[in-house]
């Protein structure tokens, strides 16, 4: 995370930041830019960023489900009703 102090002290730092990012993730360096400014992007490009350093932990939690760990929490469990 950059303070504005930071950058300053810095030149350059910021952009040599998304380059790197952009190269580790195979995306361009525009997508990155248009994604801190905007909050938006492709679920690819999400995943691909999201990947890049290495942390696939936090994307796997996304798509596995949440197993019991035993039979009872399994009976304790309450069904979720949809809403009317």
């Amino acid at each position: 995370m950059f303070i504005p102090a930071d950058i300053e002290y810095h030149p350059g730092s910021l952009e040599d930041a998304r380059k790197t990012l952009a190269e580790k993730a195979g995306v361009s360096e525009s997508t990155i830019k248009r994604f801190e400014a905007t909050g938006l992007v492709t679920l690819e490009a999400l995943i691909l960023i999201a990947t890049a350093p290495d942390e696939l932990d936090a994307v796997t939690k996304l798509f596995k489900p949440e197993h019991p760990g035993s039979l009872d929490e399994l009976k304790n469990a309450r069904r979720k009703r949809a809403m009317r």
